[in-house]
C-alpha cells in the first residue's frame, strides 16, 4: 500500500478518533482500541490528553509521528495562559479548528464532553481565556444518593419522580451554564460565532435557542489545519 497520506489522531479521555484527509472519521472506545485498526500512512499527526501508552504504541508502529503540544502562539492564535502547556492541547486545537472554519471572527468554542469547556478567541486571534466545568456524567455522579451513569437527556421542566428529577436537574444545570456563557459572549462581541463540539453538542444545540454551529470533530479539524500550516 502506498504511503501517500497523513493520518490525524485525537486521543481523548474515553475514545480515540482518527481520519485521513477527506476521509470519514473512525472512533473507538479506548478500551477497544487496536493499533492494527490504524491505516498505513506517511506520517501521523497526533494530540492526546490521556493514555500515554497509546501514544507510545503509535510511535513504535509509525516512523514519523508528530505529537502536537500547546504553544504560546501559533500563526493566527495567541494563547492567554502564562504557561501555555497548562492549556489542554485539545482546547488549543479546537480553537485552531474553529479559526480555520471562521477566520477573523469573534468565537466562543463550547466543548461538551467529559468536561464542559469554554474558550473565547477574538477576531484578531487573541485567546481571552476560558472555563472548565463538570460534564453531564460528572454532574450526575456528584451526589452519592442520586448518582447514576445514565446519559439520558430531554427531561425539561418539573418532574414527578426522583430519578427523572435528578436527570432533569443535572441537565438543566448544564444547559443553564452554557446559555449563561454564550449570552455573556454575545453581549460583549459582534461579528461573532458560537461553535459547539464534543459528544453532547448535537443534543444540546436544540435546547439553546441560539444560532450555533456544531462540529463533531473540531480537534481533528485543528490537527489537520496544524499539519497543513506548520511548515
Amino acid at each position: 500500500m502506498a504511503l501517500s497520506s497523513n493520518l490525524f489522531v485525537d486521543i481523548g479521555h474515553s475514545a480515540i478518533k482518527w481520519r485521513m484527509a477527506n476521509s470519514a472519521v473512525v472512533s473507538q472506545p479506548i478500551s477497544d482500541f487496536s493499533l492494527e485498526s490504524l491505516p498505513d500512512c506517511a506520517a501521523v499527526w497526533l494530540s492526546y490528553v490521556a493514555h500515554q501508552d497509546c501514544v507510545e504504541a503509535i510511535k513504535q508502529r509509525f516512523s514519523s509521528v508528530v505529537v502536537v503540544t500547546t504553544p504560546a502562539r501559533y500563526k493566527t492564535l495567541s494563547i492567554a495562559y502564562p504557561i501555555p502547556s497548562e492549556l489542554g492541547v485539545d482546547r488549543f486545537l479546537a480553537m485552531l479548528g474553529a479559526q480555520a472554519h471562521y477566520p477573523s471572527r469573534n468565537l466562543i468554542i463550547v466543548d461538551i464532553g467529559s468536561a464542559l469547556t469554554f474558550d473565547v478567541v477574538t477576531e484578531s486571534g487573541e485567546h481571552r481565556g476560558g472555563l472548565i466545568m463538570p460534564g453531564l456524567n460528572a454532574l450526575r455522579s456528584s451526589f452519592e444518593k442520586f448518582a447514576t451513569e445514565s446519559d439520558l437527556k430531554g427531561f425539561s421542566g418539573l418532574q414527578n419522580a426522583t430519578k427523572s428529577a435528578w436527570l432533569g436537574g443535572t441537565e438543566s444545570m448544564l444547559i443553564a451554564s452554557i446559555k449563561t456563557q454564550i449570552d455573556d459572549f454575545l453581549d460583549r462581541y459582534t461579528n461573532s460565532k458560537v461553535i459547539l463540539t464534543g459528544g453532547g453538542a448535537k443534543d444540546t444545540a436544540s435546547a439553546l435557542n441560539v444560532d450555533v454551529e456544531v462540529y463533531d470533530n473540531l480537534v481533528l479539524d485543528g490537527i489537520e489545519h496544524y499539519a497543513q500550516t506548520s511548515s
